[in-house]
């Protein structure tokens, strides 16, 4: 049976389109027995998720996409001067996405501690955290790793996966795979299998959900109606 492990909510501004309740009504209308809300950067929408759920019947579960950026120690140092404690590499071609789901109390607690440390060190909006946050902070979250994983000019073919291995443990990384009709995504879905079987990692299956129908998709689309 099919359960959604990757859906973000409104509460992910400029992204989701739908309220925690709204997807778990939808969910429910098609008879999912769980769903998994990962909203960017935080647990906010977490508390009514799990409130609607428990009305619906159904299994509520959570986690977070974090915003990852690399840290300015793991490349090239600019103007020959060394980087601070902590800092990041500027600029948004430093950042990616990476899924996280939490699977018990300590994994929680966790992915509270790594949300608490990308936000206490940015502005308001802001925030990201870099691998070596993850270190020793991973224990109780599940890596989804997507198709970040074939930015070979970034990590080298299989770097970024081989990385996620050794932060959270073989069986508790597992590459996502999505399908939207878009172009290059069958190749890029078909490299992805290869590089789980390579590495031994578990596959997935998710949509990436951001909204619960069509409608507020229209909403969010310009006034000359593209999407």
């Amino acid at each position: 049976m099919y359960v959604e492990l990757h859906a973000a909510s409104a509460f992910s501004f400029l992204e989701g389109a739908s309220l925690p309740e709204a997807l778990v009504e939808r969910a429910a209308a098609l008879d999912y027995p769980a769903i998994a809300l990962l909203d960017r950067n935080g647990l906010y929408g977490a508390p009514r998720l799990h409130q609607a759920a428990k009305k619906a019947g159904l299994r509520a579960l959570v986690g977070a996409e974090l915003v990852l950026a690399r840290a300015q120690g793991s490349g090239p140092r600019t103007q020959g001067k060394p980087p601070e404690p902590g800092a990041l590499c500027p600029g948004p071609k430093a950042l990616f996405r990476l899924p996280v789901l939490v699977t018990s109390p300590e994994g929680y607690r966790n992915l509270c501690r790594v949300l608490s440390k990308a936000h206490l060190r940015a502005p308001k909006g802001g925030g990201a955290v870099t691998l070596d946050d993850l270190d020793g902070q991973s224990a109780g979250l599940i890596a989804l790793a997507g198709r970040e994983l074939l930015s070979a000019g970034r990590h080298g073919v299989g770097g970024l996966l081989d990385r996620l291995v050794g932060t959270f443990g073989r069986p508790h990384v597992w590459v996502e795979l999505q399908r939207h009709m878009r172009r290059h995504e069958e190749s890029d879905n078909q490299a992805l299998l290869d590089l789980a079987a390579a590495f031994r990692v578990p596959v997935m299956a998710a949509n990436g959900v951001q909204f619960a129908d069509p409608g507020p998709r229209r909403r969010l689309s310009c006034d000359c109606g593209c999407t």
